[in-house]
């Protein structure tokens, strides 16, 4: 990340997101590998959704792209994002 993000054992760590848990990473990326050039080559891009509060939030890991709707509370958006990543089959190909 260009907010100088390094890897440190099963989380990423970054000054703007303390604790960037790996099962995160590999939601939004597809992969639970530190890119070559390393974490500050990762740009993900967070866009807004006009769904409503019952969608969860939906990973596009070839252009780590997060769709997020609007929630309307901290709680609520949360719940939702962890709910959408434990709910995450990857590219299941079996």
């Amino acid at each position: 990340f260009a907010c100088g993000c390094s890897p440190g054992g099963r989380s990423l760590t970054c000054p703007s997101f303390p604790a960037f848990p790996v099962p995160l990473a590999v939601f939004l990326t597809g992969s639970d590998r530190i890119p070559i050039y390393g974490m500050s080559s990762l740009r993900i891009i967070i866009q807004s959704t006009p769904s409503g509060e019952q969608y969860l939030p939906v990973a596009h890991t070839c252009y780590n792209l997060l769709d997020l709707p609007k929630y309307s509370s901290k709680e609520i958006l949360s719940a939702r994002l962890v709910q959408a990543i434990d709910h995450y089959e990857g590219f299941s190909l079996a």
